[in-house]
Formats: C-alpha cells, sequence, structure tokens
C-alpha cells in the first residue's frame, strides 16, 4: 500500500521556512555562544566523588521544547533524589515540563523560551538568577545533546559543571566519555552511571494524581460509557515535517476493523492534526469518539485508562510508557531502535514495505486478548516505589 497523495496546502504549509523571528533568534544565540567561546577560556578538569563531596544544591538541564525529550529526561530527577534526598534539586527545562514534573521531587522549575524577542533577554536573567543560587553540582542531561543546555550548565556557576567531552565541552569541568549507548531510554541512564551516580534502572515515569486519574476515568467514560469491553486509545498523530505520521486512510481502516471486532476505540488528535477532525468525523461512525484535549495531564489520564495506545513514533508514545499503558508503535523508518521503549512496555510495528492496517489490527487484538490472560494492575516503576516509600520527597 502506497502512502496516500499530500495536499498542496499542506505540502506548502510543511515546507514553509521559519518565520523571521525564529531565525533570527536561532542566529543571536548562535552569534552569542560563539562571542562567550571566544571571549572564556577552556574550564580546568575537576575531579567528582559523589562519595566525598558535600552536595546539596543540585540543578538538572534539559534545553528541549519536545514532549517525548521532556519525558525522556524524568529519570535524571529520580536517580538524583534517590542519592540526594535532601539535596535541593532543580530543573531547566521548556514549559510542557513545567506541566509534566508536576508531582515530581523538583524543588523548583526554571523555564526556558525560544520566542523572539523574549529569548534575547530571557538567558541572561536565567543565568543570572541561576547562579545567584548557588549550586554545588549541574548537570547537562542531555549528555551534551544541546548546544543551549551545555551553554546554561557551563554558565551556571556551580561547583561542579557535568557533561560530555565533545565540542560542546569547553564550559564543564566534568567531563565524561560520551555512553556507546545508542537507544534514548538507555543514553541517560549510562550517562549518569560513567558520572559515578550510582544508578538503578528507572524507566521515564509521570505521576498522576488520584483525581486526575479520576477525572479521565471520567471522561473515558462520559465518551464510551461504563462497559466491560477493552478499550484502546488511537493517536493519529505523528511529525508529518520527519515522515513519521502514519497516512489518514490507514488509520481510518484499522479504527474501523477494531470497532468491527467489538474494540472500543478513542481517537485522539494533537495540536498538529486538529485541522482532521472534520475528515475523521465524516468518515467513521458518530459512535467513535474524536479526542482533541489541550490539556497534557487530562490527555495523560485518559490514555492511562487505555487498555493500549496506539500510536506512531510520537511525543505520545512516550508518554503512553511513562504512566504505564501498554503501547504499541508503528514506525515508518527504520530507525526504530534508536527511539522504542523497552519492549515490556512498548511493541513495535515496522515492515520496510509498510505495514498495512490490516496487520496492526490482528496484532492488537492478540495484544488485547494476551493483556487479558495476564492483568497486572499493580502499580509500575518509579510510582510503586514511591507508594512504598523507597524515594521520598
Amino acid at each position: 500500500m502506497t502512502d496516500q497523495p499530500r495536499q498542496p496546502t499542506e505540502e506548502n504549509r510543511l515546507n514553509r521556512p521559519k518565520p523571521f523571528s525564529y531565525s533570527l533568534n536561532d542566529k543571536i544565540r548562535t552569534l552569542v555562544m560563539r562571542t562567550m567561546a571566544l571571549v572564556t577560556s577552556r574550564s580546568k578538569e575537576e575531579r567528582l566523588d559523589f562519595g566525598k563531596e558535600r552536595i546539596e544544591r543540585i540543578l538538572l538541564v534539559r534545553a528541549t521544547f519536545r514532549l517525548g525529550d521532556s519525558i525522556l529526561a524524568t529519570p535524571a530527577i529520580f536517580l538524583f533524589r534517590r542519592n540526594f534526598p535532601h539535596a535541593r534539586i532543580d530543573f531547566v527545562g521548556a514549559p510542557i515540563a513545567k506541566v509534566l514534573y508536576r508531582n515530581l521531587p523538583v524543588d523548583h522549575l526554571f523555564t526556558i523560551t525560544k520566542r523572539f524577542p523574549d529569548a534575547s533577554w530571557a538567558y541572561p536573567a536565567l543565568l543570572k538568577q541561576i547562579r545567584s543560587v548557588g549550586y554545588d553540582l549541574a548537570v547537562d542531561v542531555s549528555a551534551s545533546k544541546s548546544a543551549i543546555a551545555s551553554f546554561i550548565v557551563g554558565f551556571s556557576g556551580a561547583r561542579f559543571r557535568v557533561g560530555c567531552r565533545g565540542r560542546r565541552d569547553r564550559w564543564f569541568n566534568v567531563r565524561t566519555t560520551r555512553p556507546s549507548e545508542k537507544n534514548k531510554y538507555r543514553v541517560l541512564p549510562a550517562f549518569l552511571a560513567a558520572t559515578g551516580l550510582e544508578t538503578k534502572e528507572i524507566l521515564p515515569s509521570l505521576i498522576l494524581s488520584p483525581f486526575e486519574k479520576e477525572e479521565g476515568k471520567r471522561r473515558v467514560e462520559t465518551l464510551l460509557g461504563s462497559c466491560r469491553d477493552p478499550v484502546v486509545g488511537v493517536f493519529v498523530g505523528g511529525r508529518k515535517i520527519l515522515g513519521k505520521r502514519w497516512p489518514v486512510e490507514n488509520f481510518l481502516k484499522l479504527i474501523r476493523a477494531l470497532s468491527r471486532a467489538g474494540v472500543k476505540v478513542i481517537v485522539f488528535l494533537g495540536p498538529e492534526e486538529k485541522k482532521l477532525i472534520g475528515t475523521f468525523k465524516q468518515a467513521l461512525e458518530p459512535a467513535i469518539p474524536l479526542v482533541f484535549e489541550p490539556s497534557v495531564r487530562l490527555f495523560a489520564a485518559m490514555v492511562s485508562n487505555c487498555q493500549l495506545l496506539i500510536t506512531c513514533d510520537s511525543g505520545p508514545m512516550h508518554l503512553a510508557c511513562a504512566v504505564g499503558t501498554r503501547t504499541m508503535a508503528i514506525f515508518q523508518k527504520p530507525n526504530f531502535e534508536h527511539w522504542r521503549p523497552p519492549r515490556n512496555l512498548c511493541r513495535v510495528l515496522y515492515e520496510p514495505a509498510g505495514i498495512v492496517p490490516e496487520d496492526v489490527a490482528k496484532i492488537s487484538l492478540a495484544e488485547l486478548s494476551s493483556r487479558r490472560l495476564n492483568v497486572d494492575d499493580s502499580p509500575r516503576g518509579v510510582e510503586s516505589e514511591y507508594r512504598a516509600g523507597l524515594i521520598q520527597w
């Protein structure tokens, strides 16, 4: 099956150059960092021994604006809280992190911006605020994949400034070897272990409050009614500009097949797919609900009440895994080993020629049948440890 042809208007929109303000902002940031590199010297290497140093103030930095990247940074929070239960732990991230990290063991969250002209003066003000705290430790938890994160860590004024060796290590004074791991779920733990931090396997997690979980359940029951049938969420999004989104017609065939098999389906659309609501409404039965939920936490709460979420490689793939919902991820490209969640959380579907909706439907039904035979509603990972008091905050 070949991909559906793109509409000319969509093609034009995707190929539209960045707005002038964003391009100018990128150029200003690049110029500032190059200038700072010219007028500052390379930091002297220091030896960091967590067992001997007094670490009371910690700053973690992940300067990304993507939903998935913010979720993937959460293990750093839990690992540092485990190792330093009484320390002040702050985080620098995008505005979405402030929403996602609610109920996580973070004392304060600084936000970054990419909006012009705000970004022109926001970063100097941010650095001034950060330096006033007097951090003992600042860590670039992107493993030095982000120039902005390296810059913030480097000029944080922290006694120890940690990142990977490479072209962005100028202002670090603790430099680690870049991890050989390529998978996004394994890179961060490997990097933190290389710093000498005591680590263990902790998966990305979002902690929903009991009220949020109940509200998610109420929303699902309002859409579908109270029933014992399995509920499957289908997120029809994905970054089309990167070729990650499945064709709309494929999603429609999948949704119809699941519905005919007696599965209760909720179709989720993100901001980039909001314009497709009319297309799905015309093509699907009225009983199949379409949901565009702008609140990320309410969306997560609804997903947590699904037995399965089917999605392309996208932020909601990571979000579903972070709230403990079994996930099936449709990959359009052979880079799934780089992005895939662990197998116990997610099943990856990929075929070089493109996987067809009928096969996805069959695999989904088999997955649901297997889940019915192996029901495990116990809390998992970080949340279970939190309930048991092993991680305290």
